[in-house]
Parts: structure tokens; C-alpha cells; sequence
């Protein structure tokens, strides 16, 4: 558990990170649209986003402002920041900024257009997860369930689970008890988990 907590720990900060850059995506996109019919350039809308947006997304933008400046190329410091975040989003984003400076067009229009789809993206996500409420809440019920229940059994008759314990029966009955339980959760989890 000790090896395993601080690689956990880490999971969990990057996909809290990971998901507050996705929810800056849309509006920094507007923002670099904007100063693009503005008459700024792609690295001057990019130092829009840095300056005017909040964390991640200013200092992940800074980074790949600060890559350009040291001399790296834009497509070389664009596909950094999509290894640094691991984002679909961004990377669609990224996608496109590369393919339209090879192909040209309107970049404005083209940034405008993904924002769209990020946002209503966005919304679907928040619409899934309010629509799976119950499912989720069932998962962790059933998964906390038997370990509450077991608790208060042990603290007002300690003799009753000892069976449980003390026997090869009982061991058995006990570890199949926690593989059932964990087949459900999971079976639950990949119920309730969808894709978009």
C-alpha cells in the first residue's frame, strides 16, 4: 500500500488537473478566435490565453510559449503540450492548428468550430454523469454494505463472525463474499461508465 499510495495520489491530482484544463479548453479557444479576427497572430492569441485564463491551461500555454521563444518550432512545442496534458480535446485542438498551417484556411473559424463541439461535449458529460447518478450511488451502497453491516454485527456480538475467521469454511466463504462484491462494483462501474 505505502508503494502503491504515492502513484495514486499522483493519478488522482493529474485527472483533477486534466479535467479542470478540459473545462478551460472551450473558452480559451473563443478567446484565441477572437484575437485572431482581432489581426493578432497564432502566438499572440496563445499569449492572450496565457495571460488572460486561469491555471493549468495559462501556465500550460506559457510553457509552450516559453518552448517557441528558446527556438523550438510551433508544431514541435504544440505536440509537447499535447504529451505534457493528455487530452483528447486538446488534442483535436492541436490536430487541427497543425493541418490548417499545412493546408491553410480560416483558423478563427476553425478554433470557433471545435469550441463548439468541446462545449456541447462538455454538457453531454455533465448530462451523463446527472443521468448515472443512481447507478454510481448503488455501486458505492452495495460496496459499502456489507462492511458496515459486518462492523456493527462484530461490535454487538464479536463471537457471531468469528466462525468467519477461525475456519477454513469460513475463509472461503469469506474471500468469495469479496470477490462477488468486487465483481459487482466493477460490473457497475463499467455499466455506468460511457463514452463520448
Amino acid at each position: 500500500m505505502g508503494g502503491y499510495l504515492p502513484f495514486f495520489a499522483v493519478r488522482v491530482k493529474q485527472n483533477k488537473r486534466r479535467i479542470k484544463f478540459n473545462g478551460q479548453i472551450g473558452d480559451a479557444l473563443v478567446v484565441m478566435a477572437n484575437a485572431l479576427r482581432s489581426g493578432f497572430s497564432f502566438l499572440q492569441a496563445m499569449d492572450m490565453v496565457r495571460r488572460e485564463m486561469p491555471d493549468p491551461i495559462a501556465k500550460e500555454f506559457g510553457t509552450a510559449l516559453l518552448e517557441m521563444n528558446w527556438g523550438s518550432s510551433t508544431e514541435t512545442a504544440l505536440l509537447g503540450l499535447t504529451e505534457r496534458v493528455k487530452s483528447d480535446d486538446l488534442d483535436l485542438v492541436i490536430t487541427a492548428v497543425l493541418i490548417q498551417r499545412q493546408v491553410g484556411g480560416n483558423l478563427a473559424e476553425i478554433l470557433d468550430n471545435i469550441a463548439h463541439t468541446i462545449k456541447e461535449r462538455v454538457r453531454i458529460k455533465g448530462e451523463i454523469k446527472t443521468l448515472t447518478a443512481q447507478g454510481r450511488i448503488s455501486g458505492l451502497i452495495i460496496g459499502l454494505l456489507p462492511i458496515v453491516l459486518s462492523t456493527v454485527i462484530y461490535l454487538l456480538n464479536p463471537g457471531y463472525l468469528s466462525l468467519l475467521f477461525t475456519t477454513k469454511t469460513g475463509v472461503i466463504m469469506l474471500l468469495s463474499a469479496v470477490l462477488a462484491q468486487l465483481m459487482g462494483v466493477i460490473m457497475i462501474r463499467r455499466i455506468i461508465r460511457i463514452e463520448v
